[in-house]
């Protein structure tokens, strides 16, 4: 009976850390799109990409911070590019704020600079305390756990996509994997 009450505990955690996150995903995008940030390249004529693809940054620190936060996203354009828009240093929730101290001394990075959203993201990354979720780690996490996927990640047994994002946009999602889980994920919705 424990063993049935603590899979029913985790599953409904396991929810509730989605819905969270989707909730803060969609807070970024409807502020960026409030603040004109466009997604960057244009095609030959000056039209923009339509694509509504974004990556949400995704940041767990089991020990000062027990849920994932969505520190900002990544909004796919052309040929690879890409925008970040996300918290600044100054504007990290405390906890947060406390954790970026501590990666920044490990990093021997001066504490007072103010960093813009894609350092702070590259920071947490390289730390390997957040990564850019794309499709196939929901659906990991929905298998075996938000815990268990930041801890894949924090152990170095998962990507943090950090370097195909920032290479490829939304190639990114380029393998059977990626595109099967995205798949699923489009067609739930």
């Amino acid at each position: 009976m424990e063993k049935l009450d603590n899979e029913v505990e985790n599953k409904l955690e396991n929810e509730e850390w989605e819905y969270e996150i989707q909730m803060q995903v969609n807070e970024w995008s409807c502020a960026a799109q409030e603040e004109g940030i466009l997604r960057p390249g244009e095609f030959t004529n000056g039209r923009r990409t339509s694509s509504k693809l974004v990556y949400p940054v995704v940041v767990c620190d089991e020990t000062e911070y027990g849920y994932p936060t969505v520190i900002g996203i990544v909004l796919t354009g052309l040929a690879g590019k890409s925008t970040f828009y996300g918290f600044k240093k100054e504007d990290l929730p405390e906890p947060l704020k406390t954790l970026l101290k501590h990666i920044e001394g490990f990093e021997h990075l001066p504490p007072e600079i103010q960093w813009d959203s894609s350092v702070v993201f590259d920071l947490f990354l390289e730390a390997r305390y957040g990564l850019v979720l794309l499709p196939e780690d929901v659906h990991f996490a929905r298998k075996h756990g938000w815990a268990k996927l930041m801890s894949e990640v924090r152990c170095r047994n998962r990507s943090t996509h950090r370097v195909a994002v920032n290479k490829l946009g939304r190639l990114a999602m380029w393998s059977v994997a990626q595109k099967s889980a995205y798949s699923k994920l489009k067609s739930e919705n």
